[in-house]
Order: structure tokens, then sequence, then C-alpha cells
């Protein structure tokens, strides 16, 4: 063994386009997910239930919180993904 030389392993051009392609479509349903959590975190925002929540406690529901955060979380992770992903 002292004489053999150690080849370092490469991925097959076919299998290193398969894993940026599933990279790109994890980071587009993350963006969609995103908007579509940032969309019903709107419609809660606006809701009757929030509203008397801001007025008894001056802040608006968990759920809104929670929703309009998750959509902002998952759209920048991927919007970070497909920025990643285009690099390589």
């Amino acid at each position: 063994m002292d004489g053999a030389r150690r080849v370092a392993y490469t991925a097959a051009p076919h299998q290193q386009q398969t894993g940026y392609r599933m990279i790109k479509a994890i980071s587009l349903a993350l963006i969609v997910g995103g908007i579509v959590l940032l969309y019903f975190g709107g419609q809660s925002f606006h809701s009757l239930a929030n509203d008397m929540s801001r007025m008894f406690t001056g802040a608006p529901t968990n759920r809104t919180i929670l929703l309009i955060a998750g959509g902002i979380a998952a759209t920048i992770a991927g919007l970070i993904g497909l920025a990643s992903s285009g690099r390589r």
C-alpha cells in the first residue's frame, strides 16, 4: 500500500446535476410555502379574533405571529438555497 496512489472520489456529472435540481426544487417549495404562510398570516392579522386580542393585550395572537415569522423564515431559506445552488 505504500506505492498505491489515492484517487479522490468525484460524483458523475449527472449525479451532480440531480443534486442541484433537488436543491432548487426544495428551495422553490420553501419560497412557495413561505408566501402561503405570509398570506395566511396577513389574513389572520386582520381577523376579528386578532383585533380583540390587540384590543385587550396590545399584541396580535400567537398564531398570527407564528404564521408571519414562519413565512419570513421559509421565504428567506428558499431564497438563500436558490442563490447558493446557482453559484455551483
